[in-house]
């Protein structure tokens, strides 16, 4: 099993009642059958036990290769959640994606102004 889907599996059983990982959460669930929507709340219900972690990252991967655009988007907002999270902690996190162009400035305690 890829890595990546390993260590989402286990952000989700572990951070899905964060504010930031709630949504990911929610979304998974509704993509989910409800076989795999089972899988999910028993990771959820005990994220210690490596077992379920595994059967729901297993449930994951199963999902991404059913449907690739589920995948896409589940890598897009797990990484969106955790750019809120290492936000939440008082630093200052930016996320920039698409098709952008222009200035950016990425700043915590600004006093006065800022010119380009």
């Amino acid at each position: 099993m890829p890595e990546p889907i390993m260590t989402m599996a286990a952000v989700l059983a572990t951070r899905a009642t964060t504010a930031a990982f709630g949504g990911l959460c929610r979304w998974v669930k509704e993509q989910f059958s409800p076989e795999a929507q089972a899988v999910l709340e028993a990771a959820i219900e005990a994220p210690e036990d490596q077992a379920r972690v595994e059967e729901l990252g297993r449930e994951l991967e199963r999902a991404e290769q059913a449907d690739p655009e589920f995948g896409r988007q589940l890598r897009e907002r797990y990484e969106r959640a955790n750019v809120e999270i290492h936000a939440d902690n008082g630093s200052v996190a930016s996320q920039i994606s698409g098709n952008v162009s222009g200035k950016v400035i990425q700043a915590r305690d600004i006093t006065g102004n800022i010119t380009f």
